[in-house]
């Protein structure tokens, strides 16, 4: 029986302190920034096959560009991954919200590996030729070919599951995110699904970039 001088124990809403949201809002932006001027720098042949693109991307100034920027692109990935462990640690205040959080967790670790692989498929086409020198000769079609899988594996299966992620976040982000944001990643999530269609992936490096900044904006208000 309580009485009128007793305290009562509130549990406490979790919150996330100001220095994860800065370093997941300098995350998001190093994803979106590095990702988008990796994939236009290294120019990895697709879609239609052009002999021209692939000599092109197999010659040997490029083939040094494309694994310096192999790596700026697996930094990248770091950085998104800096962005989702906030996400999910942001939308654990509800129960329903801890399983949110748990599937677009895995799922996000998930579209980090596809792209990992895609972009490791890509660059390693470049350590192979500079390491098997003139006597390693491959027939452009097969060069071509293995490309087109890196591709996929960055903005097929990583982008689809970057947008599935999304979308099992979505409702748990009423109390993270500000309206116009929540739309916003709405869109990401549609554009990230539809990312085989190459320009709506950049659609999502924008939102990713507007929310690391919009993140690092609202630590420092």
């Amino acid at each position: 029986m309580f009485h009128a001088g007793d305290a009562v124990a509130v549990e406490p809403r979790a919150t996330v302190s100001a220095k994860p949201a800065t370093l997941a809002g300098v995350g998001a932006i190093a994803f979106g920034v590095l990702t988008t001027v990796a994939t236009f720098v290294v120019n990895a042949p697709g879609s239609n096959y052009t002999p021209s693109d692939v000599t092109s991307y197999l010659t040997k100034g490029h083939e040094i560009v494309t694994i310096v920027f192999l790596h700026l692109a697996l930094f990248a990935l770091v950085g998104l991954v800096m962005l989702l462990a906030y996400l999910r640690d942001a939308v654990q205040a509800s129960p329903a919200g801890r399983r949110a959080a748990g599937v677009a967790w895995g799922l996000g670790i998930a579209s980090v590996a596809a792209a990992a692989a895609g972009w490791a498929i890509v660059g390693g086409q470049s350590i192979a030729h500079l390491e098997g020198g003139k006597g390693l000769v491959v027939a452009l079609p097969v060069t071509h070919m293995l490309s087109e899988v890196g591709i996929v594996l960055i903005f097929g299966s990583g982008s689809i599951l970057l947008g599935c992620a999304l979308v099992v976040l979505l409702p748990a982000l009423r109390d993270v995110f500000p309206t116009w944001l929540r739309r916003f990643t709405v869109l990401a999530a549609v554009c990230a699904v539809a990312g085989l269609a190459f320009f709506p992936f950049f659609i999502v490096m924008l939102w990713s970039v507007v929310t690391g900044a919009w993140l690092i904006r609202s630590t420092s208000a």
